[in-house]
C-alpha cells in the first residue's frame, strides 16, 4: 500500500524481540514483572504491554506492545521506571533487540 502517512494520533504498535544469555534471564523475567506492573498502573494510553516467549529460540522473549497514540509511546519511553530498567540490560542480552514498528492497516 502506497501514499498511506500515519500521524501523531494514529495507534502504534511494536514487536520488541530480546535474547537473553541463559545466566541473565532469570534477573530479566523479575525486571520485566516489575515494569509490566508500573505500565499498568501509569499509563492509561499502554493498551497493551505483554511478554511473550519465543517457543522456537531458547532465551529469547517478544514484547507485544500497543500504544493509543506518539503522546502515550513517549510517556511510556521517557518513564522513570523505563529509563532504570533499560539501564540494567547492557551486558545481559546475547545480540541487541529487534525493535519493528507496525502500522495499522486494518483492525476490529
Amino acid at each position: 500500500m502506497t501514499g498511506a502517512t500515519t500521524s501523531a494520533t494514529d495507534p502504534i504498535s511494536l514487536l520488541v524481540t530480546m535474547t537473553f544469555s541463559p545466566e541473565h534471564e532469570e534477573a530479566f523475567l523479575e525486571l520485566a514483572t516489575s515494569v509490566v506492573e508500573q505500565v499498568r498502573a501509569n499509563e492509561p494510553g499502554t493498551l497493551l504491554y505483554m511478554l511473550t516467549k519465543d517457543p522456537e529460540r531458547d532465551h529469547t522473549y517478544v514484547w507485544i506492545e500497543r500504544y493509543r497514540d506518539q503522546q502515550a509511546l513517549d510517556v511510556h519511553s521517557e518513564s522513570p521506571y523505563m529509563a532504570d530498567a533499560l539501564a540494567q540490560l547492557p551486558g545481559w542480552g546475547s545480540s541487541p533487540p529487534e525493535v519493528l514498528q507496525l502500522r495499522e492497516v486494518v483492525s476490529v
